[in-house]
């Protein structure tokens, strides 16, 4: 995955008190393609930084009323701040400044008159580390946020299938019998207590099914295989579509690989009942000393992978960061009338 920032959307405040400095530094970042807005003084810099989003500020030392250590010191006390890279660019070059600065929390310190090729470069630098940190940030977030919603299918499915469920069960066997003993008199409702014995047993069905959607008991209890054996048999059972299945007979995964697994199965196989019209679907499972490995393989039509298709390219990106947050690495290979297979390789 690429994750260089594009430059053409790096938005980059100046500060200076110096307007030919400002301008030189402007017309420099602008020509290549930065977004650059500039601030005469520390004051004016933290309002426009409060007031909207920056990538990275360049920023001078010697100002009135407030000088660049004050400005530096506020962003690394400002949890909205503290992140965006500062790059100091000042006429003080001691080492006792520039060592205080990337104490302070700067990212970097160039002297004037500064070298554009440097100064880009180091921009550059800064971008790409600040896009990996928020990138790392937003995995944390969909981690944590898997994490609770997996935590919240359990419980809900737990609770299906431990009250509602056998109360159907148990609705549906008292109205049978009831049903069997008016039929025996000829009452005239026995009909209708038949019919409602029926409705029982196709919600309490429907309700399995919604469990299994949630939370496979199997994948709690049994473990990976057992549960996507199950899975599959619903999939011939419902949709015809028969899923061949090569895995080994393994001691338990770790329940987060596990779940990620079968979550990263489950919306293939989806995919290809939405889309793909495939005639055989093989998956394949296998356990080594320090990995775990993937493949989902389908004979149907396959598609373009760098044509835009909203429904299964949020599917793959799902996949792919459950992956990822395992610090596994993710395939897909696919082409039209090709098919499409999808690796994964997780360590153990």
């Amino acid at each position: 995955m690429n994750h260089e920032p594009d430059a053409g959307k790096g938005r980059v405040l100046v500060v200076d008190d110096e307007m030919l400095n400002r301008i030189l530094l402007s017309t420099s970042l602008q020509e290549s393609g930065y977004t650059v807005e500039t601030a005469d003084d520390g004051h004016q810099a933290l309002q426009m930084l409060h007031a909207q989003p920056f990538d990275a500020v360049l920023l001078d030392l010697i100002m009135p009323r407030m000088d660049g250590f004050q400005v530096l010191a506020a962003m690394k006390q400002d949890t909205a701040l503290r992140r965006t890279p500062v790059i100091v660019i000042s006429s003080m070059d001691d080492m006792d400044s520039i060592v205080r600065c990337i104490e302070m929390g700067a990212t970097d310190y160039l002297a004037k008159p500064f070298n554009p090729a440097l100064l880009h470069a180091r921009i550059r630098g800064s971008l790409a580390s600040l896009h990996e940190e928020r990138m790392a940030l937003l995995r944390e977030q969909f981690a944590q946020a898997t994490a609770v919603q997996e935590d919240e299918r359990q419980r809900i499915a737990r609770e299906l299938h431990d009250g509602l469920v056998p109360a159907l069960a148990g609705l549906s066997i008292r109205l049978h019998t009831a049903g069997k003993r008016l039929e025996r008199e000829g009452h005239p409702v026995a009909e209708e207590i038949r019919e409602l014995s029926e409705q029982a047993q196709s919600s309490s069905q429907d309700i399995r099914r919604l469990i299994h959607d949630l939370r496979p008991v199997a994948l709690d209890e049994l473990g990976l295989v057992p549960a996507l054996r199950q899975h599959f048999a619903r999939c011939e059972r419902e949709h015809g579509l028969a899923v061949d299945l090569v895995a080994n007979e393994v001691e338990r995964l770790p329940a987060v690989v596990e779940t990620a697994l079968f979550r990263i199965v489950q919306e293939a196989v989806n995919n290809v009942l939405r889309h793909a019209h495939a005639q055989k679907v093989s998956v394949t499972l296998g356990r080594k000393a320090d990995r775990v490995e993937l493949r989902v393989v389908d004979d149907g039509q396959g598609f373009d992978i760098q044509v835009p298709r909203s429904g299964r390219h949020v599917g793959l990106w799902s996949m792919r960061e459950r992956v990822e947050q395992l610090g596994g690495q993710f395939e897909v290979r696919s082409a039209p009338g090709a098919g499409t297979a999808v690796t994964v390789l997780i360590p153990l």
